[in-house]
């Protein structure tokens, strides 16, 4: 039997940083390890519509968090552009960004069942990020639980990309499809009795080449015939550049 390898945790180091960046001693480690999957958890279900692609967190002390958002549609997480003039404009995102800081440590508070303290800092970054392979499975997701055929879904994705490339070629973006692509579906397709599989791939995918930069992601989609499960992976370069463990 084939022995699969999760694409991103088999390149740790090689192409993928680590997700959580932090020391902790025996006493600390699983409760730094399961609060951070609780501050991922929580803004993925609070804000799904962000289409959020990657979420790292690192501290430098139990009450210092640093954390890195890239996310599709920033208008949900820090406000939309207005007509009005720069000044305001500026105001109006530093504001909203603040509100959604302070959503952050309410969050941090909430978990840790305590009470509001000063002494938490979270330093915020968020990022606009291209077309990845967690926005690529929401759009197959969304449409499958709309009872969408999956071949239709296979075609809907196709000139859904392509606009998605014009429109970041349009903004200095590098090409939205990378270089290959690999999108499957398994289940019981189309409320079919018996499950099956079903997939498309673009380019060319190296799997097993440690130096491809590739981007996976899995999602499931609650459809009214059973549970669908959705696995897409990108290739967006081949690099020499590695990350220290």
């Amino acid at each position: 039997m084939g022995q699969k390898v999760h694409p991103l945790g088999f390149r740790v180091g090689i192409t993928q940083p680590h997700l959580s960046q932090w020391y902790a001693s025996k006493r600390y480690y699983s409760q730094y390890v399961l609060e951070d999957n609780f501050i991922r958890t929580i803004l993925l279900k609070k804000y799904k519509r962000a289409n959020f692609s990657k979420i790292h967190i690192s501290r430098k002390t139990d009450d210092h968090f640093e954390i890195v958002i890239h996310a599709q549609n920033l208008g949900i997480l820090i406000g939309t552009k207005s007509e009005k003039s720069e000044k305001s404009e500026k105001s109006e995102k530093s504001e909203k960004f603040k509100l959604f800081q302070k959503q952050i440590k309410e969050f941090i508070f909430h978990y840790r069942q305590s009470e509001w303290n000063s002494k938490l800092r979270v330093v915020l970054h968020i990022f606009r990020c291209k077309t990845s392979a967690s926005s690529i499975a929401d759009f197959i997701v969304e449409h499958l639980e709309r009872r969408v055929p999956y071949k239709v879904v296979f075609n809907l994705l196709k000139k859904h990309l392509q606009r998605q490339e014009r429109q970041e070629r349009q903004e200095h973006f590098d090409s939205a499809l990378g270089i290959g692509m690999k999108i499957q579906i398994s289940g019981r397709l189309n409320g079919a009795e018996i499950a099956r599989q079903a997939s498309i791939r673009e380019g060319r995918l190296p799997l097993q080449t440690l130096q491809a930069h590739i981007d996976y992601h899995f999602q499931q989609a609650y459809t009214m015939y059973g549970i669908l499960g959705v696995k897409v992976w990108v290739l967006k370069n081949v690099t020499t550049k590695t990350y220290k463990i």
